[in-house]
C-alpha cells in the first residue's frame, strides 16, 4: 500500500511541475532569468532619506516621443482602446544604495533589465539618473527626482537607439509599493482578446421598398472573453474539482490560471495579458519566474486548469469599442 501511495503522489507532484512548464512554454510567459538582488525595503512611504528609496517603484511607463502614426501602421490595441506601446505599468526597482552609487532593474512587459548610476541629494529633495546596459535596442537611461516629503517619483526615460524603436521616450510618475501576496486579489474587469473573434449571421424582419415582408441579416462580431462565472472562483484558497472546471470555458479557465501567478507578482510577456492585469490596481509586475512560490494548492488548480484549457468550449460576446 505505502508504494501505491508514494507513486500517486510522486506522479501528482510530476504532473504539476510538468504543467507549469507546458504552461510557460506554450504561453511565452517566462521572460529570461535575470539575476538581481532583492532590494532592502522600509515601509515609509514618505521618503525624507537616501534609505526610504529602497524599494519596488510601481506606475505608467507612457509614451511621450513624438512619432507619427502612418495610415497603414497597424494600431495593437487593448480592450480600452489603448495603443499597447502608448501605456504600459512598469516598476522601478531600487536595490542597492551605497554612498551616491545605485543600483536597481525595471520590469516592463514581462522584460527585467538591471540599471546603474548616481543618487544626488540637496536639501529639498533627491535626483535619480541611471542607465541600463545598452546591450538591447530598447535600453536607455532614466532621469528621475522625488522632493522631500514627497510620495512621488517623477521623470523620463529615453532610448539609447532612438531610431530603432517606436516609443523612444517615455514619461513615469511611481508610487512606493510593498509587494505582498494576496490569495484573495480579484478579478475587477471582464477579459476580452480582440485578436479572436467570431462572426455570427443575425437576421431580422424587414420591408422591401413596396411594403412586402422580407428577411435581412447583418454580421455581428463576437470576440473571445470570460462570462461571470470567474467571479465566484478562488484558484488559489480552494481546491477545483474537475466537475467545475470541465463546465467553464475557455477564457475562464485562461484567465483563472493565470490569476495565480499574477497574485505572486509574474511579469507577463503576452500584451494581452499584460495589459489585462496591468488595469487591476493590487497587480505589481515583479518576477520573472514565480514557479518556486505557488502553493500545493495553486500547483494542482494549475494542472487541472491546464488540463481542461485545451478543450474547453471558446466563449464569444459582443463588445463595442
Amino acid at each position: 500500500m505505502k508504494k501505491i501511495i508514494y507513486f500517486a503522489s510522486a506522479l501528482a507532484l510530476f504532473s504539476c511541475k510538468d504543467a507549469i512548464k507546458t504552461e510557460a512554454k506554450n504561453d511565452f510567459l517566462i521572460a529570461e532569468n535575470i539575476k538581481f538582488d532583492e532590494p532592502t525595503i522600509n515601509s515609509n512611504l514618505t521618503i525624507t532619506a537616501k534609505a526610504d528609496l529602497l524599494g519596488y517603484w510601481v506606475g505608467e511607463f507612457i509614451d511621450d516621443s513624438d512619432y507619427d502614426v502612418n495610415e497603414d501602421e497597424e494600431i495593437n490595441e487593448d480592450f480600452y482602446g489603448i495603443d499597447y506601446e502608448y501605456r504600459k505599468k512598469i516598476t522601478f526597482s531600487i536595490d542597492k544604495i551605497k554612498g551616491d552609487e545605485i543600483t536597481g532593474h525595471s520590469v516592463v512587459s514581462g522584460n527585467i533589465q538591471k540599471f546603474k548610476g548616481k543618487l544626488s541629494e540637496t536639501p529639498y529633495e533627491f535626483s535619480i539618473n541611471v542607465k541600463e546596459p545598452g546591450n538591447e535596442k530598447s535600453d536607455g537611461q532614466f532621469a528621475l527626482t522625488i522632493k522631500k516629503q514627497d510620495t512621488l517619483l517623477n521623470g523620463k526615460w529615453e532610448a539609447f537607439k532612438k531610431d530603432q524603436i517606436k516609443v523612444n521616450k517615455r514619461k513615469l510618475s511611481l508610487k512606493k509599493r510593498i509587494f505582498e501576496y494576496d490569495p484573495n486579489a480579484k478579478i475587477e474587469d471582464r477579459y476580452v482578446d480582440f485578436h479572436k473573434s467570431t462572426i455570427k449571421k443575425v437576421e431580422y424582419d424587414s420591408e422591401d421598398s413596396v411594403g412586402n415582408p422580407i428577411k435581412e441579416s447583418y454580421d455581428d462580431e463576437q470576440f473571445y472573453t470570460t462570462t461571470d462565472t470567474i467571479y465566484h472562483i478562488n484558484p488559489s484558497t480552494e481546491i477545483l474539482k474537475k466537475e467545475l472546471v470541465e463546465n467553464l470555458s475557455k477564457g475562464d479557465v485562461f484567465v483563472l490560471r493565470n490569476l495565480i501567478f499574477a497574485r505572486h507578482g509574474f511579469a507577463f510577456r503576452d500584451q494581452t495579458l499584460r495589459s489585462f492585469f496591468d488595469y487591476h490596481s493590487w497587480y505589481m509586475p515583479v518576477y520573472s519566474d514565480v514557479t518556486k512560490d505557488l502553493t500545493y494548492i495553486e500547483k494542482k488548480n494549475i494542472a487541472l486548469l491546464l488540463r481542461y484549457e485545451q478543450n474547453a468550449k471558446e466563449y464569444y460576446d459582443h463588445f463595442g469599442r
